[in-house]
């Protein structure tokens, strides 16, 4: 399992700033399929925390305004609360290491740019589809982080194990 890490900028204006990336060797029928790792649940309190602090900037302006109709500050909030902290991705790493490296071909850590722009909305607000969804780690027996894991998967960008 390659592991790649970036680290965050001195000047990081919080400690969870950091997400995730694993390269699934295959997965559901695919190959080479890339779930992107994120904390789920954070609470109101965590959410409250963040408002008074200069975390969300303007929208990216190559995103279409209908993309950014109902976007709210709120959610971009949430998505940063979907990030590790340092020790949290050192814990997760090796949690995937003990337990996923004969199936994980790469994991990928590095810093979330900050501010985050607005229309950015938590991975936890995608739909789950026909090829797309959710693998929800804390469910796996034995989970042993004191957080819970889930990653976000898209089958469609991916090739098949085999040609049809």
């Amino acid at each position: 399992m390659e592991k790649y890490f970036a680290a965050a900028p001195t000047d990081a204006p919080m400690d969870r700033v950091y997400i995730a990336c694993i390269t699934l060797s295959a997965f559901k029928g695919r190959r080479h399929v890339e779930a992107h790792l994120f904390r789920y649940g954070a609470d109101a309190a965590e959410l409250a925390a963040l408002l008074d602090k200069d975390l969300v900037g303007p929208p990216d302006p190559d995103v279409p305004q209908e993309i950014l109709q109902g976007a709210t500050r709120e959610a971009a909030l949430r998505s940063i609360l979907e990030a590790f902290t340092l020790e949290e991705c050192k814990a997760l790493v090796a949690y995937l290491e003990q337990r996923y490296a004969d199936h994980i071909e790469k994991v990928t850590v590095c810093p979330l740019e900050m501010p985050v722009p607005l229309g950015v909305a938590p991975l936890s607000n995608i739909p789950e589809g026909k090829s797309t969804g959710f693998i929800r780690f804390d469910k796996a027996p034995d989970y042993s982080l004191p957080f819970t894991v889930w990653a976000f998967y898209d089958l469609d960008i991916h090739e098949p194990l085999m040609t049809e």
